[in-house]
């Protein structure tokens, strides 16, 4: 719907952002280089050549400047001559001495030789281009692996699955989470956190994890989300093609509440009123049939989310939801009703017939697939 265009719109302007920065970054980066270019091979020299000069002038004048100072000095005050000039044989250097061995190349070849052994060399090459890299988020939002609303039979292709990622997740954490939740299904999650969690599904169903507390704390949110993947599936995961030869072992004039099988056979087989005209292994025969006439993803999906509601009804004691309840969940998400309006809720009613069957007879089914 909207969602998934707004998705879509995002990803192709952040692409197209992408490419504007890159090529800005490559023209910003030419300039650069340029500029360092010119530093070290015009400026730099130019700034060392006029630094040379000053220290060169600077150190004339402060020679002269102390030659001048320590003449006048040793000749006014003859009593302090020996600090200037120690008598011969005394072994020290007089400020005579010590001024005229200053040599400012010697110390600045010194102080350069110094820095250069312990700061290293200044790598004087360009700068090389490296083409920019998007970090995961950003490669999901440019190239989102969409599963709502695109076919089954697609996205299993383009993930090289046997069953879709968001039933194998959202089942493990049920069966791992929420088994005994009273209203297992039944329950509704949080809208926001529902939508939340269908956008990351959207993007990469590979990289979810719903182990997290953030998703294991309402379980009814993973629910919600596997059961919107279920209604918004094209086509409904059980196909068209299978529709009438399914709802045709529950005809409409045969909608009255099945007689309950009791405990102990359900281990066996589950029987409903009126089926003694047709016969409990004919319907279980056409029901294999139906099921083995669909398509690879269609039947290996079905035949994983069966597995999982069988699970599930196992703890009817706990979580309330037994093959009944969950066919009134499961059988218009998976058996959507027809496009007549005015048959709509008798739809419905023989959708969720059809679904109990299946998940009441679910080993001898597919047993005989």
């Amino acid at each position: 719907g909207s969602t998934q265009e707004s998705l879509e719109r995002m990803g192709q302007e952040a692409g197209v952002k992408a490419k504007v920065a890159n090529e800005a970054y490559k023209r910003l980066l030419q300039q650069t280089n340029s500029m360092r270019r010119d530093f070290y091979d015009v400026q730099l020299p130019k700034i060392l050549a006029s630094v040379m000069g000053l220290i060169e002038e600077v150190d004339q004048f402060l020679k002269f400047s102390l030659g001048k100072y320590a003449y006048t000095y040793e000749s006014a005050i003859l009593a302090d001559a020996i600090t200037l000039k120690p008598m011969d044989g005394a072994g020290l250097p007089g400020m005579v001495e010590m001024i005229g061995e200053i040599d400012s190349k010697a110390d600045l070849d010194a102080y350069l030789m110094a820095t250069a052994k312990h700061g290293g060399r200044i790598n004087r090459a360009s700068i090389p281009y490296k083409e920019y890299e998007m970090s995961t988020i950003a490669r999901l939002y440019a190239s989102p692996k969409r599963i709502f609303g695109v076919p089954l039979d697609a996205q299993l292709e383009r993930d090289q699955q046997q069953v879709p990622l968001i039933i194998v997740k959202c089942a493990d954490a049920v069966e791992a989470f929420g088994l005994q939740n009273e209203g297992i299904y039944r329950q509704s999650g949080q809208s926001s956190q529902v939508n939340k969690l269908r956008n990351e599904f959207d993007l990469d169903a590979e990289v979810v994890d719903l182990q997290v507390n953030s998703y294991i704390s309402d379980i009814n949110n993973v629910t919600g989300v596997l059961k919107m993947y279920l209604r918004e599936l094209p086509g409904g995961l059980i196909p068209v093609a299978q529709h009438g030869v399914m709802l045709s072992y529950f005809p409409v004039e045969d909608l009255e509440p099945g007689v309950a099988a009791s405990a102990d056979a359900a281990a066996t087989m589950h029987h409903y009123d009126r089926d003694q005209d047709l016969g409990l292994a004919q319907k279980i025969s056409g029901m294999a049939n139906a099921i083995r006439s669909m398509p690879p993803p269609n039947r290996n999906t079905l035949a994983y989310l069966l597995a999982h509601l069988d699970k599930v009804q196992a703890f009817q004691e706990f979580n309330m939801m037994n093959s009944e309840n969950l066919s009134i969940v499961f059988g218009p998400t998976i058996l959507p009703a027809g496009n007549n309006p005015a048959n709509a809720a008798v739809d419905i009613r023989r959708s969720a017939k059809v679904v109990r069957f299946i998940l009441d007879n679910r080993r001898a089914i597919f047993d005989a697939i």
